[in-house]
């Protein structure tokens, strides 16, 4: 009973005495089952004098979501079906595109979140916040009791995970607020899986995100839509906007990381081929081969993890770049592992680590900035 009060606040008018105009944006997927209960709770927000306008975006539901909008017949309601390009993300953006009020509201349709704070959003956006959240973990937030022990886990994970890019407490929340102007200077949006609300803050360059406290529901009806999926695509969705915030580090971080890796590989190739064809080939064209081998296998992890960017350029082209300038760091590492190599013998893995990290100590910048600048260019 004490989760029920706290879902239904008593809220006033606007503080203005006269009407205040917002659009409420609900993305839906087979929620017929809980929207009776939103829209009754927002049109009890219209009779105390706030001018809501409800867009519901439906991704081909096909539950009944239809007919009961149509039903309804109420000329604050508008339905929009998607039947193409359908994904919670780019249904909050259509949504968002359609309002035809200056502050927007975006909220889940399975009442998690109360619709009864919408005016102190409003409020937060009047004061001046670029961005709104409503949040479970400001004081006055609250997470109702069954949440799930591994639901929190995946919330306070995914929140630690997006710290790079906003300190406010509760990023995953999809109970979000902002003014047109805000969403209209949005630029490069890409969402990929369920969380807009970080790309908007990031991609809308919002420097003013409060927090509104809210008691976070279990929903009422439906199934969660929390899958494996959904956090794959959320950890794509952080690594896209590494590389569109931080793009030198988003790039330079994966190279060192390759590299490394790269001496790993080039000790076991230095190992493997002395071992089974070093009789044959003579030291020097096992450290050649196993030279080469590394520098391919760095070439394909870079091309694909450091310079992400470069995946429409011709590879064959670029390889030959990419060894071009890693000549005199690969001339050195030939010259210290035959240097630490036992003399009259094959070349040790240890004399590869060995000259490998040298070569890398000494041209990692040099590689990254000219593979960057010259091989990949953007």
């Amino acid at each position: 009973m004490a989760d029920a009060r706290k879902d239904k606040m008593t809220v006033g008018s606007p503080a203005d005495g006269g009407t205040r105009s917002v659009s409420v944006i609900v993305p839906t997927y087979q929620e017929v089952g809980s929207l009776p209960a939103l829209i009754e709770r927002l049109d009890g927000l219209r009779q105390v004098g706030w001018d809501l306008e409800l867009i519901i975006v439906d991704d081909d539901s096909r539950d009944g979501t239809l007919e009961l909008i149509e039903g309804l017949s109420h000329d604050w309601i508008q339905l929009k079906v998607r039947t193409e390009d359908r994904g919670l993300s780019t249904a909050v953006m259509a949504g968002l595109d359609d309002a035809s009020h200056e502050l927007l509201i975006v909220m889940d349709a399975d009442l998690s979140h109360p619709p009864e704070s919408i005016p102190a959003f409003v409020q937060s956006l009047d004061a001046g916040a670029d961005f709104v959240i409503g949040s479970r973990y400001v004081p006055g937030g609250s997470t109702e009791d069954g949440w799930g022990v591994l639901r929190w886990i995946n919330s306070k994970v995914a929140t630690v995970m997006a710290r790079p890019f906003t300190k406010v407490k509760d990023p995953m929340s999809g109970f979000l607020g902002l003014h047109r102007s805000t969403w209209r200077g949005a630029s490069d949006l890409d969402p990929v899986g369920y969380k807009i609300g970080l790309e908007l803050i990031v991609k809308c360059r919002c420097g003013n995100v409060m927090e509104v406290p809210i008691h976070f529901s279990t929903r009422r009806a439906g199934e969660s839509k929390l899958t494996l999926k959904v956090q794959r695509d959320y950890l794509v969705h952080i690594l896209r906007l590494a590389r569109w915030k931080y793009p030198e580090r988003s790039s330079f971080i994966p190279f060192a990381i390759v590299g490394a890796s790269g001496i790993g590989i080039y000790a076991g190739l230095l190992a493997v081929l002395g071992g089974l064809f070093g009789n044959l080939l003579g030291m020097d064209l096992v450290i050649v081969i196993s030279i080469l081998l590394t520098m391919c296998w760095n070439f394909t992890l870079d091309r694909k993890l450091a310079f992400w960017w470069a995946k429409e350029g011709q590879a064959g082209l670029q390889l030959l770049g990419f060894i071009a300038i890693c000549a005199i760091p690969v001339l050195v590492n030939f010259w210290v592992t035959r240097t630490f190599a036992v003399e009259d013998q094959m070349a040790t893995p240890l004399a590869g680590v060995i000259g490998a990290a040298i070569g890398s100590a000494l041209g990692i910048l040099f590689n990254w900035g000219a593979s960057r600048f010259f091989v990949f260019n953007r």
